[in-house]
Order: structure tokens, then C-alpha cells, then sequence
């Protein structure tokens, strides 16, 4: 990697978080938090980040509506979004997809999976980026 990816882990549940980033560490990304979707938006023009881990069922604005905005904008509408949830039922499915993620992790995590994936949409992110610039 030239440089150091980054990961956006949105979750309202701490213990969440904490699991997301210990499957992931030994990755070699640069991994940033958020208990909100507020906060998420914030970070988000502060940061590129290369991956949004983004939950669905949180307080205040859920992870739909997130998605949706960052996808609307068009400094973030490339971002890759992981939706995750403790729920596997197809209309959340359906809704994730329809908001603007491109894919859908459901907890507890498989190991394998979430670094499967993420290893996965980062590079497709940075390749997109290199032939964006080109």
C-alpha cells in the first residue's frame, strides 16, 4: 500500500467497535470511530477514508440515513460502505443496498469475513482513486 487506508467503524455500541477494530488490526490500516451518525459526518470531511463499517440500528440517525447523505455528497458519494447489523432479515438487506452500500456484514462478525471484505473494497477503492487521477 502506498499509503496508510482508513477505516470509518460507525457503531453506537462500544463493545462493537472494540471487536471490528481487533479483527482488522493486524491489517495495517489506520482505523477511526464513531458512536453516531453525527459524529460520522463530521469525520468524514476531516478524513479520506478508504471504508465506512456503518450499523444500521442507532440512535438519533440511523445507519440508512447516514449512507444516504454521504452518498449524496460528492466528496464521500465514493466510499465504499460495509453495512452492519445484528439483524439478517431481507428488507434490511434490500435497504442497505438501496441506500448506497456495497455490502452487508451481519454480527457477530466472522473473522475471515470482515477481513475478507475490507482487504477487498479497499483495494477496489484505491484502484478506483488511481484511475480517477489519471
Amino acid at each position: 500500500m502506498e499509503m496508510e487506508s482508513k477505516i470509518l467503524i460507525v457503531d453506537d455500541i462500544p463493545k462493537n467497535i472494540q471487536m471490528a477494530m481487533n479483527i482488522l488490526k493486524n491489517e495495517g490500516y489506520k482505523m477511526f470511530y464513531a458512536k453516531s451518525g453525527e459524529m460520522a459526518l463530521k469525520l468524514v470531511n476531516e478524513h479520506n477514508f478508504d471504508l465506512i463499517l456503518l450499523d444500521i440500528m442507532m440512535p438519533d440517525m440511523n445507519g440508512f440515513d447516514v449512507c444516504a447523505k454521504l452518498k449524496n455528497d460528492e466528496k464521500t458519494k465514493n466510499i465504499p460502505i460495509i453495512f452492519l447489523s445484528g439483524k439478517d432479515s431481507s428488507s434490511d438487506i434490500e435497504q442497505a443496498y438501496e441506500s448506497g452500500g456495497i455490502d452487508y456484514v451481519v454480527k457477530p462478525f466472522i473473522t475471515i469475513e470482515l477481513i475478507t471484505k475490507a482487504n477487498s473494497y479497499v483495494r477496489l477503492k484505491q484502484l478506483e482513486d488511481k484511475f480517477a487521477s489519471l
